[in-house]
């Protein structure tokens, strides 16, 4: 009976938030434009039409590449993210400090018009 009383009590000690940040961790505000792109770049994966991708499922060949992209972009491992964004999901303070921030720059550009795009060259277009 005791030890069934202690197994909650031992649960609650162990998800404290005393552990160190890696070494490689990256920096909050670094972290926010990794973020911000990975995330553009899933829903992007989404939206790729083609023969073997139904609409609103994930294209994982785009998707990876995306992601290399990505982290060459911002100087990052594929392991140093997923380091970071296990920290992160350990510290919720933190990660939610994160997409806070996050917040106003999705709805910035959310509120910009989208550019026309030109008619292509062999495409005559009737402006009537």
């Amino acid at each position: 009976m005791r030890v069934l009383l202690l197994l909650p009590v031992l649960f609650l000690l162990s998800c404290g938030q005393t552990a160190k940040p890696p070494a490689d961790l990256i920096p909050k505000a670094a972290m926010e434009k990794v973020l911000l792109d990975v995330n553009v770049a899933e829903s992007y994966s989404a939206m790729v039409k083609d023969s073997l991708h139904r609409v609103g499922s994930k294209n994982t060949d785009s998707l990876t590449a995306y992601y290399k992209d990505i982290f060459a972009h911002h100087k990052i491992t594929a392991e140093q993210f997923s380091t970071s964004l296990n920290w992160y999901k350990a510290h919720p303070a933190q990660l939610d400090s994160i997409y806070n921030n996050m917040i106003p720059v999705v709805q910035k550009w959310q509120t910009r018009p989208i550019p026309a795009l030109p008619a292509p060259a062999n495409i005559k277009v009737d402006k009537r």
